[in-house]
């Protein structure tokens, strides 16, 4: 505010116009000036002796111009209108130009005698400022004469004038603010963006890396279904972020479209392979449309265009429970080197009311929310993808009809690389196709595909149909022939012609998650979804690959049991995500936790890859490459990959442009982490994977120590073996339980003592549940009857049993200790005891952050007590103010805090 100008406000030009309208309008002459009475327009309506005399000399104009500031000088002092006589006897008036209690220009107006003209002062004047006298008496004799109140009437009038520009000022003085106000809270939210997406990647990370980790274990199919879930939920919240983000880039201008060449059908290709897992579920069939003569290469931004159709399609599953989702693409020529790539998306689903439509691009809604509250979502996948489309120069629509489904389309240009048909069969005039199917959308399908790839076809009602047809060809053996079925059509009479019609083939389309594998050389299995590719490369005798869908790490079809790699990482946690990862490959890992350590690993070893961690402190990712790159050479050959939470803008083309080789997002999922691995790697490094290497994996994977059944015979490991599916998993919780004991426990003892029945019977129960699950049937029955006793309130028979139970609760603290190693308890045994001031420093310090929710603040105290040892009930109350720490639990903290004080 403190430097606000007048022009910086309003335009000149549009000052003057203002200006020379109200002038012409009043009769009046006027002039706007800044807060210093500097002119910021030309005058309108001078008088001729102002502007064609007084104004036309140096002199003249400069005491003009010092008129002009007593002008705006005296409407400052007084914050009103202001008459003046200027220093040619003429009566002038000024207004202020106000914006926020603050004058930023004036308006002086006037040019008017109050009485005749006097010669001898206009001659005196002339003499001056060496004017011609005579001509200067003659346009003194043209300013107007007003009596006094005419003049206070026009200074009135300008004063109004004055009080309209202050408010247009002060309107776009306002606009301006909230602009940069705007731009402020932009800049901040796209830091924020950019914060967030590091901060919840690298925990996402995490998540879902470790759960694709836990896939690779065997395990029971409840948990497997447990795993599956957690690593579903972690891409679905990956899923959401990225749309804020992306959300947040459009709205911004920020989000750039990248084009590249790519091949057409991959991206209906990977778009079905994705929706395919959310239709596992669903007695929904998934139809593929796709023209076989689209031009085999085109250039722009694949990945863009797969988001678009990823959204449609995902919105098109989440409202179809019945019938069928249809994935098209076409085209339309548009000149000799561009084409427009039709897409439409339909369903029958649940539809959209006519109402809604025009809502549906709308960001943050969901149509029908009342009906659709079980959808999940963040109501920005259309806003995204109408904005998408229109960055790409292309157009979107939707037609629906309410209960019975809904097309979404849209159509994007893209330059042409290779006009070559994408699919083709081979001697098509040569082969004869039958159809036996029982969903009649996926034959329609299967026809209209045919038809297009030029290929006869017949559609059998029966089998016995299919029979008499084949007898016919039998002996001519005119054609190559294929009869195409579903695999619910089999049958005894489909078993007879496989046996008896050798030289045909049968074509069995089977579930898309199915691994059965054909038993007969003239019998073929293709899972679905169907498409032109399939089709062809059946009737082409190609060897199809179907993308494996179990474990992922199972998937990997190679090995580099040659390779080293350092992988730099900051956080612990990811440098186990990322060797947890690369473990089925079987290459040799070093991690290391900064950009110093690595540059200290490179000068004395040789790696064949670096994955590298982008946000590092001390020297981040892009720093420590700059080094690696400028002063060792010997690296040079050495691919850079960067490991980056940050989803933002530039990203890739930055690491490029450092000297990185590529980059993995974060959260790394497992698939393209291996692909960027065998991409980079020395291709003598990496071979083929074998049986024995699968093998070779999975003892890996199960890695775990040796249970001595003699130790633990107070146990029944076998059953909880069992029930957890592996005794991996059986010993990681074994070893949670374990360090729990002595914590939980005391928190038991403590809530007798405080008759806190309800908290008690919880943790009875929890201890019932745990106990059975490592095998300790005698204790979680104890635990069980103790429940029991809590929930009828029977306190004498808590106070009875309660430490009966504790007691064996509390002797598998030395069962179990030879299982786990003790470095903890030496690190232990080597901190100090906690003097009481000390303590109360402490104390007070997390007070006060609990009382702020200050999570950091919490934290630091957590680990300054962390620094100490204890013993007795002050090593139970320092678990238990841990662990109120970590949950951010305030009044847990006081209550603890309180009662470790009464103990000092």
């Amino acid at each position: 505010m403190d430097e606000l100008k007048l022009t910086d406000i309003l335009n000149p030009n549009i000052l003057q116009k203002i200006q020379d309208a109200f002038s012409a309008m009043a009769g009046l002459s006027a002039l706007t000036t800044d807060e210093n009475g500097i002119p910021v327009t030309n005058g309108s309506n001078f008088t001729r002796f102002c502007k064609d005399m007084v104004r036309t000399c140096k002199e003249g104009s400069a005491r003009c111009e010092e008129c002009a500031k007593m002008g705006a000088v005296k409407t400052l002092e007084t914050g009103h209108f202001s008459t003046y006589y200027c220093h040619s006897g003429l009566v002038d008036f000024a207004a202020p130009i106000m914006v926020e209690n603050r004058m930023i220009g004036a308006i002086i107006g006037g040019q008017v005698l109050s009485e005749p003209p006097n010669e001898e002062i206009v001659r005196a004047v002339a003499e001056e400022l060496s004017l011609n006298a005579d001509l200067l008496w003659e346009t003194a004799q043209e300013i107007p004469v007003m009596p006094r109140e005419q003049i206070d009437a026009r200074a009135k009038a300008i004063y109004r004038f004055a009080e309209v520009v202050s408010e247009m000022a002060y309107g776009r003085y306002l606009a301006e603010k909230a602009s940069k106000e705007m731009e402020h809270a932009i800049t901040m939210k796209s830091d924020f963006l950019a914060n967030m997406s590091h901060e919840i990647r690298t925990p996402m990370n995490a998540v879902i890396g470790l759960a694709e980790m836990a896939l690779r274990e065997e395990m029971s199919p409840v948990a497997r279904e447990y795993v599956n879930q957690i690593k579903s939920s972690g891409r679905a919240l990956l899923n959401i972020i990225n749309d804020i983000l992306d959300f947040s880039k459009i709205e911004s201008g920020k989000l750039d479209i990248i084009p590249m060449e790519y091949e057409t059908l991959s991206i209906i290709n990977d778009v079905s392979n994705i929706i395919l897992v959310k239709l596992k579920e669903k007695e929904v069939e998934l139809l593929l449309d796709v023209n076989p003569h689209f031009p085999a290469t085109v250039e722009g931004d694949n990945l863009r265009i797969k988001q678009i159709l990823t959204n449609l399609a995902n919105n098109a599953v989440k409202f179809t429970h019945t019938g069928y989702v249809r994935l098209s693409m076409d085209y339309e020529p548009l000149d000799d080197e561009t084409i427009a790539i039709v897409f439409r998306v339909e369903d029958t689903g649940i539809g959209i009311k006519e109402q809604d439509i025009d809502k549906l691009f709308q960001s943050f809604n969901q149509v029908d929310s009342k009906r659709n509250r079980n959808i999940e979502g963040t109501g920005l996948g259309l806003a995204i993808s109408k904005q998408l489309v229109a960055l790409m120069d292309g157009e979107i629509r939707v037609d629906s009809t309410y209960g019975k489904g809904s097309t979404f389309s849209f159509k994007i240009p893209q330059k042409v690389i290779d006009w070559r048909k994408s699919v083709t069969v081979e001697d098509a005039g040569q082969i004869y196709v039958m159809g036996r199917f029982a969903n009649s959308d996926i034959e329609k399908q299967f026809r209209c595909d045919l038809m297009r790839l030029g290929i006869e076809y017949e559609c059998a009602g029966d089998w016995q149909q299919v029979a008499e047809r084949l007898e016919e060809y039998q002996d001519t053996k005119e054609k190559r022939i294929f009869v195409f079925t579903e695999k619910a059509c089999r049958n005894e009479e489909l078993q007879y012609i496989l046996e008896h019609y050798l030289h045909m083939t049968i074509v069995m389309i089977d579930n898309f998650f199915s691994d059965e594998k054909s038993d007969r050389p003239n019998l073929r299995l293709v899972k679905k979804p169907l498409s032109p590719i399939k089709i062809a490369m059946v009737l082409n005798d190609e060897e199809l690959t179907e993308q494996d869908h179990s474990m992922d790490a199972f998937a990997i079809d190679f090995v580099a049991p040659d390779a080293k790699i350092l992988i730099v990482d900051d956080n612990d946690m990811n440098l186990t995500v990322a060797e947890g990862l690369l473990e089925p490959i079987g290459m040799k890992v070093v991690a290391v936790t900064s950009g110093k350590e690595a540059l200290q690993r490179i000068a004395h070893e040789r790696f064949d890859l670096i994955f590298m961690d982008h946000m590092m402190p001390e020297l981040d990712g892009v720093e420590t490459t700059r080094l690696i790159r400028r002063f060792h050479p010997e690296c040079d050959d050495i691919p850079i990959i960067a490991l980056t939470a940050n989803a933002v803008s530039g990203t890739r083309e930055m690491f490029l442009s450092e000297g990185m080789n590529d980059f993995v997002p974060k959260p790394v999922e497992v698939r393209l982490f291996a692909s960027k691995v065998k991409q980079w790697l020395p291709a003598d490094k990496v071979r083929k994977r074998t049986a024995q290497d699968l093998e070779a994996v999975r003892n890996r994977a199960n890695g775990i120590p040796d249970f001595d059944s003699g130790l633990l015979a107070d146990l029944d490991t076998d059953t909880a073996r069992q029930m957890l599916g592996n005794d991996k998993l059986f010993f990681n919780i074994l070893k949670e339980y374990h360090g729990n004991i002595e914590t939980k426990a005391k928190m038991i003892e403590m809530h007798v003592e405080g008759e806190d029945w309800h908290a008690y019977t919880i943790m009875v129960h929890a201890l019932k549940s745990a106990s059975k699950q490592i095998g300790a049937m005698e204790l979680s029955e104890l635990a069980a009857e103790l429940e029991k006793a809590g929930n009828v309130g029977d306190i004498d028979k808590i106070r009875d049993k309660t430490q009966g139970m504790l007691e064996k609760y509390r002797s598998y603290i030395d069962l179990l200790q030879p299982f786990f190693d003790n470095a903890g308890a030496k690190e232990e045994a080597e901190k100090a005891t906690a003097k009481p001031e000390e303590l109360e420093h402490l104390f007070g310090r997390l007070l006060m952050a609990a009382e702020d929710l200050d999570m950091d603040g919490m934290e630091e105290v957590g680990e300054g007590l962390d620094a100490f040892a204890y013993e007795g009930e002050q090593a139970f109350l320092y678990e238990a103010l841990s662990s109120a720490i970590k949950g951010l639990d305030v009044e847990t903290c006081e209550e603890v805090i309180e009662r470790w004080r009464q103990i000092l």
